[in-house]
């Protein structure tokens, strides 16, 4: 055995070891994996720590193992409840992670449980919890243990220990902040419990465990606490990509975006997609994929396509998973999937995220992701047997093969887009109409809700906006202030009197009305739910088969068609969805991937009209339409290019002012994107804290940066084997001669809503 072998083996030894019977229990395998090897020690010792590192590498149990080992090692003092709180992102991620850990925790004598709005498992008050942040607020509010009216202990009283599992979900998210809030909450609830003597000690220890994720020190502080660190451990499976020769292709650090575009399969039929499957599924040591697709309604044709076009070849299951589906239907497909030999699921993004689906053979992605950390956490589902990720990259169109190629050659080169971090004060309503019902009817002083604030966010004026806004509010009848305490009142009251607004009051999450249920008239299984159901036929496609329409009321009562019976010319229904903006970076990775460079923006010239490709996204193209409105007119690709005069000067740019783009983000002419859109309760916000939350964003400044390097140069005639041509496909209606559409043309369209 070579030296380092042996010295990584007797590393594990003493590791697994160190932990006792806890190390035999989490770790009955013969070596520890990277990530394992760095975290145990320090988490064992106490420190705050994220760790970041490729999935399928044994992060929760390199986090989750030292924690219950030094739990253990600490005198409970007698007291009853959870020990440690585990906070995933979904509720199916919760159920995945509580059957995950329940075998090890029952070799240790411990108790395992979920609390979510589908299981109770509180009740029970194990020493593991597991729950979700709506799930956490809501034990905060309601678990106060009373006695004769007085409160005598608390369901959290006694943890000990937090875990939140993909804390890349929580990076510059609504429920990320929601989370920071909670957490100092439990840090004034242990505090006050350790005062009344309900918990001998009032210490919290903090870890985390995510996907690679951008600047991770920087997201452990916040995520965490100031004095937490990351722990990052790089390094991932190979990728081999299946290419138009239909030979895999080993990704390289280095490779040119603009070559492996070219060489990326184009698919705008079902049919061609089932056969791309094909080929990457004929070879025998393939028996499993997982197709990515961007809608529901394309997973529901999809998932009837392929059952039909795979069976000459070979019998394999085929199945569908998506959002509008029932839990038991998403639940079934994900155990049955496991469980086949022979299988394909195609779904939404509503898979991308951590449960355990067992061994994948091939990623499908079928259209380019919105960016390369969610390329990462889709194709890392794959190659955990083998060691190997083989993907097969279907691109609808140009940009979507330029935009993929891109980011597979980020991901090959571990180069992730900079996340934007800034306080989310459309949290902050929520939290205080929370944080005030905590306290059964006691309100709470103006100085503890700004002192909340500041402990959740460290800024220098937080205290100051905290104020101002809880004035507001009082102002508006929302609050009240009696004895020097503040109360709910008005709509907040409402709802707080309403027991169904429940789910409401706990959550950041923008949600939407799931629509008509779809149920078998066989066993009365709600199959999911749709917005519409098609017009003028008998016939409905949804999870990827047919089903015959027997009666519709409010709901819609089916029952389904035979695979040999179903016909090709299948009926989709219409879901709530929305047409994905195009940000800053999926629009940096087309450019990438028709081989420009960083500031590159041409000009196209095309008989007397004129197309400029900046490449900057939706909300710059706004902007850039609002300064130079007599010189840009509308989209020709949106978000990349748009239609100039021929007079077009881009000397312009170089005189932008930030005061004018600032003014134009006021004046709310302009979408901000996805990161900083305002969440449920922004309406309780003025419009001045709205405008400050895109300040933090530093839009504006990183606007005027952006324009003023901007390389603009005539490409005229476009060459023949520039990739700008492939971009401006004919039958544009700007250009009726040239020009594409963002979106693909095609059957394989539909709005995003995974």
């Amino acid at each position: 055995m070579p030296d380092d072998a042996v010295a990584s083996s007797r590393l594990d030894r003493r590791l697994r070891d160190g932990l006792g019977e806890v190390g035999r229990a989490f770790f009955n395998f013969p070596s520890l994996s990277d990530v394992q090897r760095a975290s145990i020690q320090p988490i064992a010792e106490g420190s705050n720590v994220l760790v970041c590192a490729a999935t399928a590498t044994g992060k929760t149990e390199a986090v989750i193992a030292p924690m219950i080992w030094r739990l253990r090692q600490q005198t409970p003092g007698g007291a009853s409840g959870p020990r440690l709180l585990a906070v995933a992102p979904t509720r199916a991620l919760v159920a995945d992670l509580t059957a995950r850990l329940e075998v090890p925790l029952a070799q240790l004598g411990w108790r395992c449980a979920a609390q979510t709005s589908d299981f109770a498992g509180a009740a029970v008050e194990p020493e593991v919890l597991l729950t979700t942040p709506e799930s956490f607020d809501s034990m905060l509010v309601r678990r106060l243990r009373v006695t004769s009216g007085e409160p005598v202990g608390h369901l959290l009283a006694n943890v000990v220990a937090v875990f939140l599992d993909e804390a890349h979900c929580f990076d510059s998210t609504a429920r990320g902040d929601q989370f920071i809030f909670l957490l100092e909450r439990l840090r004034l609830l242990r505090k006050t419990a350790r005062a009344k003597r309900w918990t001998h000690d009032a210490a919290l220890h903090v870890c985390a465990a995510s996907a690679t994720v951008h600047e991770p020190h920087e997201l452990a502080r916040r995520l965490l606490g100031p004095d937490a660190r990351a722990i990052a451990c790089h390094g991932q499976r190979p990728i081999e990509v299946l290419t138009t020769s239909g030979q895999w292709l080993r990704l390289e650090t280095g490779m040119a975006a603009s070559e492996l575009a070219a060489r990326l399969p184009l698919v705008t039929t079902p049919e061609r997609l089932g056969v791309w499957l094909w080929a990457a599924l004929k070879d025998g040591g393939c028996r499993k994929a997982l197709v990515f697709v961007p809608s529901r309604e394309l997973c529901d044709r999809l998932g009837l396509h392929l059952r039909r076009d795979l069976q000459p070849h070979r019998h394999i299951w085929v199945e569908a998973h998506h959002g509008s589906l029932s839990r038991t239907h998403r639940q079934r497909a994900e155990e049955e999937f496991r469980d086949q030999r022979d299988a394909v699921l195609v779904a939404t993004n509503t898979l991308e995220v951590g449960v355990d689906i067992g061994d994948v053979d091939v990623i499908a992605l079928l259209g380019a992701p919105p960016d390369t950390a969610s390329l990462l956490q889709r194709i890392g589902r794959g190659g955990r047997r083998s060691g190997l990720t083989r993907l097969l990259p279907l691109a609808r169109n140009a940009v979507d093969a330029a935009a993929l190629a891109s980011q597979l050659v980020n991901a090959a080169a571990g180069t992730l887009e900079p996340r934007r971090r800034f306080r989310r004060w459309d949290v902050f309503p929520q939290q205080v109409i929370s944080y005030i019902r905590q306290n059964r009817g006691r309100g709470r002083s103006p100085e503890s809700l700004k002192t909340l604030a500041v402990a959740a966010w460290p800024a220098a004026d937080t205290a100051h906006l905290a104020a101002n806004l809880i004035g507001a509010w009082c102002n508006e009848g929302l609050l009240v202030k009696q004895r020097g305490r503040l109360h709910l009142a008005g709509a907040w009251e409402a709802y707080s009197a309403e027991a169904r607004r429940d789910d409401f009051l706990h959550s950041n999450l923008s949600s939407t009305p799931l629509g008509r249920a779809v149920r078998n008239a066989a066993t009365g299984e709600v199959v999911g739910h749709i917005d519409h159901a098609p017009e003028e036929t008998d016939t409905l496609t949804l999870a990827g088969r047919q089903h015959r329409i027997v009666r519709q009321d409010e709901g819609i009562v089916v029952t389904p068609v035979p695979d040999t019976d179903a016909d090709a010319e299948e009926d989709i229904p219409r879901y709530r969805g929305h047409r994905r903006r195009v940000a800053e970076p999926f629009a940096a990775h087309v450019r990438q991937g028709c081989g420009l460079g960083e500031h590159d923006a041409p000009l196209v010239r095309i008989g007397d009209r004129v197309v400029w490709f900046h490449f900057g996204g939706e909300l710059y193209e706004q902007l850039l339409r609002g300064l130079y409105p007599h010189l840009l007119g509308g989209p020709a690709i949106a978000g990349m290019a748009v239609r100039a005069v021929p007079t077009f000067d881009a000397g312009s740019l170089a005189t932008v002012d930030e005061g004018r783009v600032n003014r134009l983000l006021d004046e709310g002419g302009c979408t901000v994107p996805g990161e900083a859109e305002p969440g449920r309760f922004a309406v309780y916000l003025p419009a001045q804290v709205l405008s400050n939350m895109l300040a933090e964003l530093q839009l504006a400044a990183r606007f005027c940066t952006w324009a003023k390097t901007r390389s603009v140069f005539l490409l005229h005639p476009v060459p023949l084997g520039s990739p700008l041509r492939a971009l401006l496909r004919p039958g544009h209606p700007a250009f009726p001669d040239v020009g594409q559409t963002a979106a693909a043309t095609g059957v394989l369209q539909g709005p995003v809503n995974g």
